[in-house]
């Protein structure tokens, strides 16, 4: 019998999230009679039950894996993983998320690791951070990217950005679109979520699903929400999510007098039924590596709205399968939601544009596929 292929996925942590998306479904669809297949991360996050059911893969826990700069917790996770990979040798490492990009490809340089993947979710650089350090990531993505033999990127918008940037050669960059689970998000309606938040049948559920982080901008939406709340009075918001940004959010929404108008969920662990109650969904993320939960809304047939930022246009065309608006902007934000609500019809009608698009690339099959394909190349 031919021996397997030796390949660990390592990514930070496991919250919900679309780079941890992308990772679980490639370590669950992949070949398991051809791989070998191990995850390394800090087993922290709410995607962990899930990973620890992925049959036939060795499960590696990092604990001091973590988004923060820390350098006492980034050495001794380096250690941790320098030794991993001296004892298990692996033929592949691919990486995923910035952090455990910069850590596991340095360990794999040590261990002289044959193959090495980077998969760029997001940058851990944009354009609205001080120009220094943002000079000082770009420096290290340049390095990282010499230690690397392809860079995946899921949208031609990053792939373009790294060309551009000079942090790699074309010829060193593949992209390859995050898929995701067409059985799941379909466009059946669902008010299970509605009835959860005691909406009535007149009132609008707009939504957004996402951390409360700085990268998500949910203060923007918050403000734009205040705009449309006065044209639509029983219009209602769900924001999906956990993050750093609660007790602002809160402050902000007592702020506009939104008490009972905004709706703070918490995670989800069923998304796909959040969008089958919603009328619209909004993302107001000032940067974005593709846009997960715009593709997981458009396949629900759900009307959307969302700042044009990085990968985006890609998924939503202007006026085609969406709406979008400049991102940090609340009015213009408000005015791309509020001509939807008013011609709701025709938002519809891109909304199904849009899943058709979103079928026909976006399926996690065709992405764990072209994956597959670029290891064999590699081998």
């Amino acid at each position: 019998m031919k021996n397997k292929i030796k390949i660990l996925h390592v990514i930070t942590h496991l919250p919900i999230g679309g780079a941890q998306d992308n990772t679980l479904y490639t370590v669950e669809l992949l070949d398991k009679e051809k791989y070998d297949i191990s995850l390394c991360c800090n087993l922290d996050g709410e995607l962990v039950g899930r990973a620890k059911k992925v049959e036939g893969i060795k499960l590696f826990d990092i604990p001091f894996l973590c988004r923060e700069v820390s350098p006492y917790n980034d050495i001794r996770a380096l250690i941790l993983l320098n030794k991993l990979f001296k004892k298990e040798d692996y033929t592949i490492i691919h990486t995923h998320s910035s952090k455990a990009g910069l850590l596991a490809r340095l360990a794999a340089v040590l261990n002289k690791t044959p193959i090495v993947i980077h998969t760029i979710h997001g940058f851990a650089f944009n354009d609205f951070m001080n120009v220094f350090k943002k000079n000082f990531f770009i420096y290290v993505e340049k390095i990282l990217a010499k230690w690397t033999d392809v860079l995946i990127t899921v949208s031609n918008l990053n792939k373009k950005k790294i060309i551009d940037l000079n942090i790699a050669h074309e010829n060193k960059i593949k992209n390859i679109y995050s898929g995701i689970d067409l059985n799941l998000f379909t466009n059946k309606r669902n008010d299970e979520f509605r009835n959860e938040l005691n909406l009535k049948n007149d009132h609008i559920l707009l939504g957004s699903v996402g951390r409360l982080s700085r990268q998500k901008d949910p203060i923007t939406m918050i403000e734009a929400f205040g705009i449309i709340s006065k044209q639509f009075p029983k219009s209602h918001l769900a924001l999906v999510g956990d993050g750093e940004l609660k007790g602002e959010i809160l402050e902000k929404i007592h702020k506009l007098k939104l008490n009972g108008r905004v709706h703070l969920t918490g995670n989800k662990n069923n998304p796909w039924q959040i969008y089958h109650s919603l009328d619209l969904f909004i993302m107001s993320s000032v940067y974005e590596g593709l846009g997960r939960s715009i593709t997981e809304a458009l396949c629900c047939g759900v009307p959307v709205v969302c700042t044009s930022v990085e990968g985006v246009p890609e998924i939503v065309r202007d006026n085609k399968t969406g709406i979008l608006v400049p991102p940090k902007n609340a009015s213009a934000l408000a005015d791309g939601v509020i001509r939807s609500l008013n011609n709701l019809e025709d938002a519809k009608k891109m909304a199904n544009q849009g899943r058709k698009f979103v079928n026909e690339n976006f399926d996690v099959n065709k992405m764990v596929d072209d994956i597959d394909t670029l290891y064999d190349t590699l081998l």
